[in-house]
């Protein structure tokens, strides 16, 4: 029997069919392939949540390996008051009170002479003797007359010169002065004002240094 030829609609349709077939099957292959992606993007991304939680575990294992650094001890240093410093004067100050402000009793004192206001001079000083060069790095001064200027200075003679290790501080009743350590033998407490009554007095003298 002769086959009838295909109409036209019948073909149109067949095309349309076919043409729906190949456009499912490329959306279910994109659908696929875009599945793929996606798990290897998780994949991925697990693996760098497990890198970035374990950072912290190392920066936390270096920082508690650091060494703890303890501040230097420091020890008492001797000193001995000899006399006085008066380098425009007539290089007398009380000389012989001078071991009363290192006898560890607070209640006696070497006092400076008497001035009237202003003072007139660049300074009056107390000197102390350490017996041997020593590096010292803190002096406390106490004192009954607070309120004059002294700084700490350092020296390789008793009667100078002398270099500056602190800065200048307005006394209290107790004044620690942070000296910068320079080997010396001997310690100078530079007075550069006096109080309201006029005279100065180092009542005890304390000195320490690296242990």
């Amino acid at each position: 029997m002769q086959q009838m030829p295909r109409s036209r609609s019948s073909s149109k349709a067949w095309t349309g069919t076919v043409a729906r077939s190949r456009l499912l099957a490329t959306l279910g292959l994109l659908a696929l392939l875009g599945g793929v992606a996606a798990i290897v993007v998780g994949s991925r991304g697990a693996g760098g949540g497990q890198a970035t939680a374990a950072a912290p575990a190392a920066t936390e294992a270096s920082t508690t390996a650091q060494p703890v650094r303890k501040p230097a001890a420091t020890v008492r240093i001797v000193v001995h008051g000899i006399g006085a410093y008066d380098p425009q004067g007539d290089h007398v100050e009380n000389n012989g009170q001078a071991p009363l402000a290192t006898d560890g009793n607070p209640t006696t004192a070497w006092n400076s002479e008497h001035y009237f206001t202003p003072f007139y001079k660049n300074g009056v000083g107390l000197v102390l003797d350490a017996g041997r060069p020593v590096s010292a790095s803190q002096l406390v001064l106490t004192t009954g007359t607070p309120g004059y200027h002294a700084q700490i200075e350092v020296g390789a003679a008793a009667g100078g010169p002398f270099t500056p290790v602190s800065v200048s501080k307005t006394t209290t009743a107790r004044t620690a002065f942070a000296l910068t350590p320079r080997s010396a033998r001997y310690l100078l407490v530079w007075i550069t004002s006096m109080p309201a009554g006029g005279t100065a007095a180092v009542n005890e003298v304390t000195v320490a240094g690296p242990g």
